[in-house]
C-alpha cells in the first residue's frame, strides 16, 4: 500500500511540473504570436519650441509586408502606460510599407509641426533605376487626437500635425513608393521661409538659363551657323530641367504634378542628346571619315530616341540618359584633347567648358549615389549645370562674327577660299547702290578710324563728310561718272579722317555688278587701309632724291637740277652755270680714328658751313660719302667764281670741336664751267670731279679749274675709280653666273659668280678692267664684301628653288689679296653665312696661288679659320705661279682649280695632258677635288673623265648667265626631275612631252659620296651635250635637241 502511495505522490508532482511548462509555452508562443502583428514600445520623440527642424527618418521604426493591417504598441504616456491600436491600409491589396513614430509635447503649450517627405531628392536617388518624382506618404494615423491634415504642396507630401500640452501621441504613416524617403518635422513659418529662399534661387538660375537660351537663338537668328541652335538646343534643355526641378513645369504647362517623373526623365534625356549633338556641331565631326560619322548619327538617334520612351517607362529612359551622359562627357574629353594637340582653334576653346563638365559630372554622380548630401550640395549642382549653360554660350559667341575658321578633317569651300583672302590681305567690303544713293562698308574700317559701328554704312553724301575736303569732291565726280555710265570700274586713293582728327590713306578698288536696269547700278569692291605703305612711298620718294643724313639732294636730283640749269642757259644767254666739286681730304681716316658718331656729325657741319656760301638760286648736294657739289647760277665772272671757292676752301679749314676735340679738315675742290648746249650736264659734273681729282693728286686743300689737258690716261683711271666708287654705293656691279658641271655623269653641281659693270660711258667692263683700279684704292674690299653678300644670298634662293638636302649647289666667289689679309674677313663670312642658314660648303672662295704665296704662315692661318667657319677652299690658277709642293698639304684647300692654259695645252701637244694628268693625281693622293676651266670641246670632256678630274667649267657647258636666267633654269630643272620619279615599283621612267620653250636635259645625280648633287642645264645657258654612258638617258621635249655652243673666249 505504501509503495502504491509514493507512486501515486510522484506522478501527481509531474503533472504539476509539466503544467507549469505547458504554460510557460504558451506564454512564450502567444508572445512571438503578438510579435508578428504589434509592434513593441516606442520611444518618443520631445518636441520643443527650440527646433526648427529634426529628421525623423531614424527615430522611428518601419515595417514590410504586413499585409491589410498593422497593431501597433504605442509609446508609453506621462504615466507610463502603453496601448495598443489597430491601422489599416487606405487601399485594401496594397500591402504598403509603413513608418512608425511617436511624439511628446513637452511644453505647456499646444505645438504644431509639418511632416515632409520631399517628392525628389537628388541625394541618393541612384543613377540606375533612379527613384524619380513620387508620391511618399499615402496618410498618417495618429494613436490619439487629430488626424493630421495634408498640406497642399506640389513638390513633398506634408501633413500638419498638432500636439496638446503634456501630450504623447503615436503616429503610423503608410508609405506610397517602394523606397523609403526621408521624414522631416518642420515648423511650418520656417518651412515656408526655406521654400521661399529656394524660389529666390531657383528664380535667378531660371533668369540666367532662359535669357542665355533666348541670346543663342537670337545670335542664330542672325548669323546662320550651326553651333548656335544647336548651343540654344542644349539651354532650352537644361532650362527645361531645372523647371521640372524647380516644380515649375507642370504649373507652367498645367499638366498632373504626379507626371512629373515623366517629364523629369524626357529632359534629362533631352540634355544628353542636345549635349552630344552640340559636341558634333561644334566639333565639325561630320567631317570625319564615313564610318565615325555613321557610329555619331546613330548614337544621336538613340540619345533622342530616349525622349520617348521616358514617356513609356521613365526610370528606365533616366538609366540610359544618366549613363550616356557619362560616356558622352569622357568621348568627348578624348576627341577635344585630340584635336587639341593639333592645334584645332574650336576644341582649344572648349577645353574650359568640358573641364567644367567633368567635374560637375563627378559631384553629381557622388551625390546621385549618396555619398554627398545636403542643401548645399544640391545648390551647387544647380549652380554648376547654369555656369557649364554660360560657359558654352561664352565659347560659341566668339565664333559669331568669324567669317573664316580654320577646318580640320575637310578641304575649305571656294566661299571659304574667298573669304580667307580677303581676310589676309586686311581688306574690307565695300558696297555702294545707286539707286539708293547709299554705301556700305565692312565694320573693319570703321574699327580702324575710332568710329562707332554702322557709322560709315550711310548715304553717300554722309560718307563723304569724314573724307579729306580736297578728295571728297573727286570721289563724289567718280560715282556720278559710274552712275552715267551705267557701269565701270572704280579705282581711287583717298584719305578719311580718324576719330583723332587726323587721316588715314585707303585705296579703293571696285566694279559694277552687271544689271539690266540702268538706273540700277551697284558697284562691289575691296577697300583697305594704305597709310604706311603711302608714307613709306612717300618717303622712298623722298630718300632716293634726297642724302639721308645732311637731307642735301643726292647725286640724281643733283644732276636733274644740272640739266634744268643747262637747260635755262639755253634760254637766258647771261645764265652760264659753273660747278664746284668738293672733296674732303683723308676723311675716312678721320673716321676711322674718331668713329661714325662723329663722322656723321662732321658731315653736318660741312653741310651747313657750305650752305652759307649758296645764293638764291644756288644748289647744293651730296654726291658721294664724302664729296659735296655746289651748283652755281648767280656767279659768271670767273675772278669771282674763284674768290668763292677760295672762301669756301678757306671755311672748311676752320676747326671744329666735337666732344671736347678739335678737328681740323682741308677739301680739294674743283672746278667747272658750262660751254654751251653741246655740254652733256653730267659731263659737266664728271669734269668737275676730274679736276678735284688733280688737285688732291698735287698735294690736297687746293683749287683746280678744269681743262683739257686733264683728259689723259691717269685722270681717266681716277675717273673710273670714282665712277666705281658710285656704283659701289648704288649696287650697280652685277653678277653673272657660269656653271660648273660634275663631269662623271656631266651634271650641274654648281656656279662661278663673276663680276660685270655697266658703265654708262665705256659700256660693259669686265673685272680684268676695274678691279685692278680697285684694288689701288680701298674700294676691293667694299667690292668684296658687296659680292660674297649678293652670292651667298643667291645661293640660298638657288637651293631654295630646287632642294637637295643632302648635296646642295654651290656658289664660288673669287676673293683678292686686299680681301683675304683684311682683319675682320673671317667675321665677315660667318656672318654672311649664318644669316643666310646655308648647308656648310655652299660658299667657296676661290684664292688665287700667288695671293697665298705672298704670306703663306698668315694665309695658312686665315684659310684654317675660313675652314673652321664653314667655307669651302679653292686653290685658283693652280699651276700658273711658283709656288712650292711642300705648302700645298699645309692649306686647307678642299679643291684645285686648274688654269685654262693647261686644257688648251693638252689639246695641242702631249706635254700639257700629261701636266694635266700629273695635277689630278696629285690633287688626289692629297685628298683634293680638281676643277677644270677652259672646258670648251667634247673632247675636252672626254679627257678629263678619262684622267679622274671632277668638275669641269667652261663654254661648252654654258656661258656665264643672269640671276634671272639661273632662276629660270632651276624651275626647270625642277619640273624636269619631277617628271623623272618613278610612278609605281615596277614602271619605267616616261618621257613626257613640255613646252618647246623649255628644253632642259636631267642626267643622273651623282652619288652621295660626292660633295654636290647634279641640276639640269637650261635658260640663258649654252645647252651643253651629254655624251652617251654617262648615267640614264637624258629626257628631252618633243622637237628638242642639244646645242652645242661655238668655242669662245672667256669674257
Amino acid at each position: 500500500m505504501r509503495e502504491c502511495g509514493n507512486r501515486t505522490g510522484t506522478w501527481r508532482r509531474r503533472a504539476i511540473v509539466a503544467q507549469h511548462l505547458l504554460l510557460l509555452v504558451a506564454i512564450l508562443s502567444g508572445a512571438l504570436l503578438a510579435s508578428a502583428s504589434a509592434a513593441l514600445a516606442l520611444k518618443a520623440i520631445e518636441i520643443t519650441n527650440d527646433g526648427d527642424r529634426i529628421e525623423i527618418t531614424t527615430l522611428g521604426e518601419a515595417y514590410e509586408g504586413r499585409g491589410d493591417a498593422l497593431q501597433i504598441e504605442t509609446a508609453a504616456g506621462s504615466d507610463g502606460v502603453t496601448q495598443r491600436f489597430s491601422v489599416s491600409v487606405a487601399t485594401p491589396g496594397t500591402n504598403p510599407a509603413w513608418f512608425v513614430f511617436a511624439l511628446r509635447n513637452g511644453t505647456d503649450k499646444p505645438i504644431e509641426r509639418w511632416l515632409v517627405a520631399d517628392r525628389y531628392g537628388t541625394a541618393g536617388s541612384g543613377v540606375v533605376w533612379p527613384d524619380l518624382d513620387a508620391r511618399r506618404i499615402e496618410r498618417v494615423t495618429p494613436s490619439v487626437g487629430y488626424v493630421p491634415e495634408r498640406v497642399k504642396n506640389d513638390k513633398a507630401d506634408v501633413f500638419r500635425i498638432s500636439l496638446e500640452p503634456g501630450q504623447t501621441v503615436t503616429f503610423a504613416a503608410e508609405l506610397a513608393s517602394e523606397r523609403f524617403a526621408r521624414l522631416y518635422l518642420w515648423k511650418a513659418v520656417e518651412y515656408e521661409q526655406k521654400s521661399r529662399d529656394r524660389q529666390l534661387f531657383n528664380g535667378i538660375m531660371l533668369g540666367i538659363t532662359g535669357l542665355l537660351a533666348i541670346f543663342l537663338t537670337a545670335v542664330f537668328a542672325a548669323n546662320h551657323k550651326a553651333i548656335f541652335p544647336t548651343a540654344a538646343i542644349f539651354t532650352w534643355a537644361v532650362l527645361a530641367f531645372l523647371l521640372v526641378d524647380f516644380g515649375f513645369w507642370h504649373k507652367l504647362f498645367n499638366v498632373r504634378p504626379e507626371d512629373n517623373a515623366v517629364y523629369r526623365a524626357a529632359a534629362e534625356a533631352a540634355m544628353a542628346a542636345s549635349l552630344l549633338v552640340f559636341l558634333h556641331t561644334f566639333l565639325r565631326l561630320g567631317a570625319w571619315n564615313g564610318f565615325v560619322r555613321l557610329l555619331i548619327t546613330l548614337w544621336m538617334v538613340a540619345q533622342f530616341s530616349l525622349i520617348a520612351v521616358a514617356f513609356l517607362d521613365p526610370r528606365l529612359a533616366a538609366t540610359f540618359a544618366r549613363v550616356s551622359s557619362i560616356a558622352i562627357a569622357t568621348t568627348g574629353a578624348g576627341l577635344i584633347l585630340f584635336l587639341a594637340l593639333r592645334g584645332q582653334d574650336r576644341a582649344l576653346s572648349l577645353v574650359p567648358t568640358w573641364l567644367l563638365l567633368l567635374v560637375w559630372l563627378f559631384g553629381a554622380g557622388a551625390t546621385l549615389t549618396g555619398r554627398l548630401s545636403g542643401d548645399i550640395v544640391v545648390f551647387g549642382l544647380t549652380a554648376g549645370l547654369v555656369m557649364l549653360v554660360v560657359l558654352i554660350g561664352f565659347t560659341v559667341t566668339q565664333y559669331a562674327f568669324r567669317s573664316i575658321e580654320p577646318l580640320y578633317g575637310a578641304q575649305p569651300g571656294e566661299q571659304q577660299l574667298r573669304s580667307m583672302a580677303v581676310d589676309g590681305a586686311g581688306a574690307a567690303v565695300w558696297e555702294w547702290n545707286a539707286r539708293r544713293d547709299e554705301i556700305k562698308v565692312s565694320p573693319i574700317i570703321e574699327a580702324m578710324l575710332g568710329l562707332t559701328a554702322g557709322v560709315l554704312s550711310s548715304k553717300t553724301e554722309d560718307f563723304t563728310k569724314h573724307m579729306h575736303p580736297a578728295d571728297s569732291e573727286r570721289f563724289k565726280l567718280l560715282l556720278w561718272s559710274i552712275k552715267e555710265r551705267a557701269g565701270g570700274e572704280i579705282r581711287i586713293e583717298f584719305r578719311m579722317r580718324h576719330a583723332d582728327n587726323s587721316y588715314r590713306w585707303f585705296d579703293l578698288e571696285a566694279a559694277s555688278a552687271p544689271t539690266s536696269d540702268r538706273r540700277a547700278v551697284r558697284c562691289v569692291g575691296l577697300m583697305r587701309e594704305v597709310t604706311d605703305s603711302k608714307r613709306a612711298q612717300e618717303r622712298l620718294l623722298h630718300d632716293a632724291v634726297h642724302d639721308s643724313l645732311t637731307g642735301l639732294p643726292n647725286r640724281e636730283l643733283f644732276l636733274d637740277r644740272l640739266a634744268i640749269a643747262a637747260k635755262r642757259a639755253t634760254l637766258e644767254p647771261l645764265v652760264r652755270p659753273a660747278l664746284l666739286f668738293i672733296d674732303i681730304d683723308r676723311f675716312k681716316s678721320v673716321n676711322t680714328a674718331f668713329g661714325l658718331v662723329v663722322g656723321d656729325s662732321l658731315l653736318l657741319t660741312v653741310a651747313r658751313r657750305l650752305g652759307r656760301n649758296l645764293g638764291p638760286q644756288d644748289t647744293l648736294g651730296r654726291v658721294g660719302g664724302d664729296q659735296f657739289a655746289l651748283l652755281l647760277l648767280s656767279q659768271n665772272d670767273p675772278r669771282e667764281l674763284a674768290l668763292l671757292a677760295e672762301q669756301v676752301r678757306r671755311s672748311l679749314r676752320s676747326p671744329i670741336n666735337i666732344a671736347g676735340q678739335e678737328i681740323v679738315l682741308t677739301a680739294s675742290i674743283g672746278i667747272s664751267l658750262y660751254d654751251g648746249p653741246d655740254e652733256d650736264p653730267a659731263e659737266l659734273l664728271r669734269e668737275a670731279e676730274i679736276a678735284m681729282y688733280r688737285a688732291k693728286r698735287s698735294g690736297a686743300d687746293r683749287i683746280e679749274i678744269f681743262s683739257t689737258d686733264m683728259r689723259s690716261e691717269k685722270d681717266g683711271r681716277l675717273a673710273i675709280e670714282s665712277d666705281l666708287r658710285r656704283a659701289i654705293e648704288k649696287k650697280q656691279i652685277k653678277l653673272v653666273y657660269q656653271p660648273i658641271f660634275y663631269l662623271p655623269t656631266e651634271a650641274l653641281a654648281g656656279f662661278e659668280a663673276l663680276m660685270r659693270w655697266e658703265h654708262p660711258r665705256l659700256g660693259t667692263l669686265n673685272p680684268t678692267d676695274f678691279v685692278p683700279v680697285a684694288e689701288e684704292s680701298d674700294l676691293i674690299v667694299k667690292l668684296g664684301s658687296y659680292v660674297l653678300a649678293r652670292s651667298v644670298r643667291e645661293a640660298q634662293r638657288w637651293q631654295q628653288e630646287l632642294p637637295r638636302p643632302d648635296t646642295p649647289l654651290f656658289v664660288s666667289v673669287n676673293v683678292s689679296s686686299r680681301q683675304l689679309f683684311k682683319p675682320d674677313l673671317v667675321n665677315e663670312v660667318r656672318h654672311i653665312l649664318g644669316k643666310a642658314v646655308i648647308p656648310k660648303g655652299s660658299l667657296r672662295l676661290e684664292i688665287t696661288e700667288s695671293l697665298v704665296m705672298e704670306n703663306p704662315e698668315k694665309a695658312t692661318q686665315v684659310l684654317s679659320q675660313l675652314a673652321a667657319a664653314g667655307a669651302g677652299l679653292s686653290l685658283d690658277d693652280f699651276g700658273t705661279g711658283y709656288s712650292s709642293l711642300s705648302y700645298l698639304n699645309q692649306f686647307t684647300f678642299d679643291t684645285i682649280k686648274v688654269d685654262r692654259s693647261f686644257i688648251q695645252a693638252s689639246g695641242q701637244n702631249g706635254t700639257g695632258s700629261v701636266i694635266l694628268r700629273s695635277i689630278v693625281a696629285l690633287s688626289h693622293e692629297l685628298g683634293k677635288m680638281v676643277v677644270a676651266e677652259g672646258v670648251e670641246t667634247e673632247d675636252d670632256v672626254g679627257f678629263l673623265r678619262s684622267i679622274g678630274c671632277e668638275y669641269g667649267q667652261g663654254f661648252y657647258y654654258g656661258e656665264p648667265m643672269s640671276e634671272r636666267e639661273v632662276l629660270q633654269l632651276l624651275k626647270v630643272v625642277r619640273k624636269a626631275e619631277r617628271r623623272m620619279k618613278r610612278k609605281g615599283l615596277f614602271r619605267k621612267r616616261i618621257k613626257e612631252p613640255e613646252e618647246p620653250a623649255a628644253q632642259a636635259a636631267v642626267p643622273a645625280s651623282p652619288p652621295a659620296g660626292h660633295p654636290q648633287q647634279a641640276a639640269t642645264v637650261s635658260g640663258g645657258a649654252r645647252r651643253p651635250r651629254m655624251p652617251d654612258g654617262a648615267g640614264p638617258p637624258p629626257v628631252l621635249p618633243t622637237g628638242a635637241a642639244p646645242q652645242r655652243p661655238r668655242t669662245q673666249t672667256a669674257p
